[in-house]
C-alpha cells in the first residue's frame, strides 16, 4: 500500500460512531414526521368528505318540498275536545286544516272535528251530509287520509252500507261498523 492509502481514505469521509447515532436518529425522526404527516392529511381528507357529505345532505333537505312560510292551515270548523282539558295543540289546528283543505279539493265539507277522550293521535271528523264519522291519525299524511275517506264515501253510496263510523287510519285500508 502507498503510504497515507487506506481503505477508509477510498471512503470520502469517515463516519465515526457518535454520527452515525446521530444519523440513526435524524431518519427515525424523520420517519416518524412523515407518518404523522400522513395521518394529519388523511383525518383533513375525512374531514373534508364528510363536511362535503353533510352539506349535500342539508342542500338536499332544503330542496324537498317545503310549506310556504308564512302559510298556514287555519281550521275554519269547530274542533271538539271530549277529554275536557279545553286545550288544542297547534299539531291538532294544523292537522284539522289540511285535512279540510284537502277534503275540499275532493268536494267534501268538513263540518267539525272532535278530539276523543282517553284517544292519542286521534280524532273524528264529520263530513256534511253524511251520518258517519270518520277517525283519523295525526301522524299520517293528510291527502292520503283524504283520498281513503273519498274512497269509502264512494264505496259506502255504491253498497248503500250505512255505518257508524269509518276507521281511516292505516294507510290504504278502512274499517267501517
Amino acid at each position: 500500500m502507498k503510504i497515507g492509502k487506506t481503505i477508509s481514505a477510498k471512503r470520502e469521509k469517515t463516519i465515526s460512531e457518535s454520527e452515525r447515532m446521530e444519523l440513526r436518529k435524524k431518519e427515525e425522526k424523520r420517519k416518524k414526521t412523515s407518518v404523522v404527516v400522513f395521518f394529519m392529511a388523511l383525518i383533513l381528507i375525512v374531514v373534508l368528505i364528510f363536511g362535503f357529505i353533510m352539506n349535500a345532505v342539508s342542500e338536499k333537505k332544503k330542496n324537498e318540498v317545503m310549506p310556504t312560510p308564512g302559510k298556514e292551515y287555519n281550521p275554519t270548523v269547530e274542533i271538539i275536545d271530549e277529554g275536557g282539558s279545553g286545550y288544542v295543540t297547534d299539531k291538532i289546528k294544523t292537522y284539522v286544516g289540511k285535512i279540510e283543505r284537502d277534503l275540499n279539493d275532493l268536494g267534501y265539507k268538513l263540518i267539525r272535528a272532535i278530539i276523543p277522550a282517553a284517544k292519542t293521535r286521534e280524532i273524528d271528523v264529520y263530513i256534511e251530509g253524511r251520518n258517519e264519522y270518520y277517525k283519523c291519525h295525526l301522524d299520517r299524511d293528510t291527502a292520503e287520509t283524504a283520498e281513503d275517506v273519498g274512497r269509502m264515501v264512494n264505496y259506502l253510496d255504491s253498497k248503500e252500507i250505512k255505518p257508524t263510523y269509518v276507521d281511516v287510519r292505516l294507510s290504504g285500508r278502512a274499517y267501517y261498523k
